[in-house]
């Protein structure tokens, strides 16, 4: 997350929620250290905190992040994990309410993880006609949910980290890092 985030250009006109699989207390120092490195506000998210060109989102260790369409556009909304969730901050379910909330506008993109989360997030995106992205295999350390993403069918292009930051740019109308 941090080589792509640090990579892409200032003026992405997107902006952007991240759910990695980490526990309560970690996704704030996380957040705090990106927003350091990368030319984009990084904050943790909270409820209702607008999602705009420019910003960052981390989904809280312990909650999910999920994208709602209100008046005054684009807001993240929390909800708290239950006894039958597996995978929390959960990537299927940020994808999944991003392709009903954004339809053709949503970019996802499936990085290096253990297990098949995301992979229902990616069908969601596409039954919309948004766009997929999912890290190969030479440079995903653990393969697993790419690999499930990719067997889906539904992935646009497959590429490794070093790559992602200039395709993220381009499929968003921004000339990317060359």
């Amino acid at each position: 997350i941090q080589a792509i985030l640090t990579a892409l250009p200032r003026d992405l006109g997107a902006g952007i929620i991240i759910s990695q699989h980490m526990p309560p207390g970690f996704t704030k120092s996380f957040a705090e250290r990106l927003d350091r490195l990368s030319p984009f506000s990084v904050s943790e998210a909270e409820d209702g905190d607008g999602i705009r060109p420019g910003r960052v989102l981390i989904a809280p260790g312990g909650s999910h992040l999920l994208v709602r369409k209100k008046s005054e556009g684009f807001v993240a909304e929390l909800r708290e994990r239950t006894h039958a969730d597996k995978y929390v901050p959960s990537a299927d379910r940020m994808m999944v309410s991003a392709a009903e909330a954004c339809g053709t506008g949503v970019l996802g993109v499936v990085l290096t993880g253990m297990g098949n989360d995301g992979s229902e997030g990616v069908k969601a995106i596409k039954q919309r006609n948004g766009q997929v992205l999912a890290e190969s295999e030479e440079s995903a350390v653990i393969f697993g949910m790419p690999q499930e993403a990719i067997r889906t069918g539904m992935v646009d292009k497959v590429l490794p980290l070093a790559k992602l930051a200039a395709e993220i740019a381009h499929r968003t109308g921004v000339r990317g890092p060359s």
